[in-house]
């Protein structure tokens, strides 16, 4: 079977799109907390809240925003902003039926939506298409009836 440039363009780009779409789907920036400040989260009158990382950096928390615990063992729990109680000794988040003993948690963390990183990540796979196609065109050469 003889393989001509422009099929092997073709399984290339769909190749890539397939492997870069979940990627493409967007960029987080993930944040961690201080147990207290993570604390903050369990219900709040003021919507989106205002938390510090332990970088320093303040995050706005909304509804929307994801949130995580992380345990010793690295697993990651996701939990509902504002819909989760913390105690001195367990965290309980109904809406995901989870319960954690506190000691057995080592993270907590927020997820922030990066537009900068998000932008680069599709201008970055749009200029790769672009580059195959450009390429197809390139070396396909001229298709005759007559030969």
């Amino acid at each position: 079977m003889q393989r001509s440039p422009r099929r092997m363009a073709t399984v290339a780009v769909l190749s890539l799109l397939f492997f870069l779409a979940p990627a493409m789907s967007g960029c987080f920036n993930t944040y961690e907390l201080t147990q207290e400040e993570f604390a903050k989260l369990q219900g709040s009158d003021e919507i989106p809240l205002a938390v510090d990382s332990k970088g320093g950096e303040k995050l706005l928390v909304d509804r929307d925003t994801p949130i995580y615990v992380r345990s010793v063992g690295g697993r990651r729990y996701p939990l509902t902003p504002f819909n989760f109680k913390m105690t001195s000794s367990q965290l309980v988040a109904s809406d995901r039926d989870t319960l954690l003993a506190i000691s057995d948690l080592e993270d907590y963390e927020v997820d922030l939506f990066s537009d900068t990183q998000t932008i680069l990540l599709i201008s970055a796979g749009v200029a790769v298409v672009a580059g195959l196609i450009v390429i197809t065109a390139v070396t396909a050469g001229s298709k005759s009836f007559d030969q």
